[in-house]
């Protein structure tokens, strides 16, 4: 397994190949990620999960146009998640035609802009990559290289950012309901999320 801190040599490994399936840090924990388009990695990143693929996971998008190019996003939500975005808010959100059915669930999708600057530039060079915690479904998520290495998940490298914050994951939230529901609590207070949505 490659375990470096250069990210064009991660770029390089997920672009060559198109079953590649890495670690990477974010605002929160460390994730693992696949190409959106890759079936093959995000069908490893479930396995190495222990995961119910009908679940669905994160998408991680580089900017607004990104995930606009994803999902429905009227103006309303945009002015909401510009405020949260970059950060630790995972949307629900209406799908483009096209997303892989293992990431769009019900013809839902869950977006998110990382804050953390590795994350997001592997999205700007490889496009959108999916998010979700790196652990075995049940256990804690890894914060660190080492916690990445003890899971002994099938992945190709783990790009070294140091320790990540760890806390709370990402809010979730659902955006296709009216009024919007909060899915998972997280590090964005759902009290600091209405109190915007209300307003705009």
């Amino acid at each position: 397994m490659l375990i470096t801190k250069d990210i064009s040599a991660i770029i390089s490994l997920v672009a060559s190949r198109m079953d590649a399936a890495i670690a990477y840090p974010t605002e929160t924990f460390y994730g693992l990620g696949a190409r959106i388009a890759d079936a093959a990695g995000i069908a490893r990143i479930i396995r190495a999960k222990g995961r119910d693929a009908a679940k669905g996971m994160i998408v991680l998008a580089a900017d607004m146009a990104m995930a606009a190019s994803l999902a429905e996003i009227d103006a309303r939500m945009q002015v909401m998640l510009e405020r949260f975005w970059p950060g630790p808010l995972s949307a629900i959100l209406k799908a483009n035609p096209g997303i892989h059915p293992l990431l769009c669930v019900d013809g839902k999708i869950s977006l998110r802009i990382s804050s953390h600057a590795l994350a997001n530039a592997l999205c700007r060079e490889l496009g959108p990559i999916t998010s979700t915690s790196v652990n075995p479904s049940g256990m804690p998520p890894a914060r660190t290289v080492a916690e990445v290495l003890q899971y002994d998940l099938d992945i190709d490298a783990v790009l070294d950012g140091a320790e990540t914050p760890g806390g709370a994951p990402s809010t979730v939230i659902d955006l296709t309901s009216d009024p919007p529901v909060c899915i998972r609590a997280g590090a964005i207070p759902w009290d600091d999320i209405l109190g915007l949505i209300t307003k705009t």
